[in-house]
């Protein structure tokens, strides 16, 4: 009976230290705070995505430019988003009138090893309770979100937002443009 519970002891260590092995070799989320950053950002809900999901490469965007200058313009702005790190880029049509257009500060960046290279940049609009309609009307749909005049991403709303939080994804060769001051490196640490 003792050899036999030394025996579990001994197989019980064995997956501990497996298991604390392994997550210490598994990348975690890397969060850092940011002070002094303003951006003005700007929501406007997408009309449609063009063919079909609407992400396509950097290498689609001249062949797709051609065909859309046929398309009749009226309501709608046709735009492409900035390119994710892994080289996707969506392809939109939005409306012209903004649904949310406000002044926010930056407060933290993260790094997300699945994420493949991009940082996700959190702020919070002032106005909570817009944010909070804005999201809850387009759940399912897809909302065109630009920083700085810049259309960074088309997220599709999954649920509604109460904080006013919101986050937009930027390549990390990128995020000097809009977050000049940002110790990149402390987000791989």
């Amino acid at each position: 009976m003792a050899r036999l519970l030394k025996r579990s002891a001994l197989l019980a260590g064995i997956a501990l230290a497996v298991a604390a092995t392994a997550c210490g070799k598994t990348s975690t989320t890397k969060t850092e705070k940011v002070e002094g950053a303003e951006w003005n950002v700007t929501v406007c809900k997408v009309v449609y995505n063009i063919d079909g999901d609407g992400q396509y490469t950097v290498a689609d965007t001249a062949r797709m430019n051609k065909g859309l200058k046929k398309l009749p313009h009226t309501e709608y702005t046709i735009g492409w988003t900035m390119p994710s790190a892994d080289g996707k880029i969506w392809l939109v049509a939005y409306e012209d009138e903004p649904i949310l257009s406000e002044k926010v500060a930056v407060s933290e960046v993260w790094s997300i090893p699945s994420y493949d290279g991009d940082i996700q940049v959190g702020f919070k609009f002032a106005d909570a309770k817009k944010w909070e309609t804005i999201t809850r009307e387009n759940i399912g749909k897809r909302l065109a979100v630009f920083v700085n005049g810049e259309l960074m991403n088309a997220p599709q709303v999954n649920s509604e937002i109460t904080s006013g939080s919101c986050s937009v994804s930027i390549p990390a060769d990128k995020i000097h443009e809009y977050l000049p001051n940002l110790d990149l490196e402390k987000l791989k640490q």
